[in-house]
């Protein structure tokens, strides 16, 4: 929940709302490829968090680097392994916090696994709600 204040020349207007956290996702969050993968070999294991993110529309790997990038979710590398493709993305929060991910998208499969990773362990809650809902519209 935040606390949003609007101001007009009448008053002062205070609302409390929620607010999607992708509102909060820098256009600044592009990281170069050797970084994050130094910075996700520093994070430990159990700041890794995994999920399984359902692709209603059946989006392929393009489409879904494309949707991230939309929302300030920007691809930092991608490769192939059997019949999956690996996608690894880069999140800055305002606050400079950065979010690692990887996204595991099997051709075969309506869904996709979602696997994030933080200094800040905090800085991942109900992030795999923002990659759902930016994958499924």
């Amino acid at each position: 929940m935040n606390k949003v204040a609007i101001k007009n020349d009448v008053d002062v207007f205070y609302f409390a709302t929620v607010v999607p956290l992708l509102v909060y996702f820098h256009e600044s969050g592009q990281m170069e490829k050797r970084v994050f993968l130094q910075l996700w070999k520093e994070i430990p294991e159990q700041n890794e968090q995994q999920f399984t993110l359902q692709n209603p529309h059946g989006l392929d790997a393009d489409a879904i680097c494309t949707k991230l990038q939309q929302n300030n979710v920007f691809t930092v590398a991608r490769r192939n392994v059997d019949d999956q493709q690996l996608l690894y993305h880069s999140v800055k929060y305002t606050n400079n916090i950065y979010v690692l991910s990887e996204l595991k998208v099997n051709l075969n499969s309506q869904s996709v696994t979602l696997s994030l990773k933080s200094s800040h362990v905090t800085a991942i809650a109900n992030m795999n709600e923002m990659f759902q809902l930016i994958i499924s519209n």
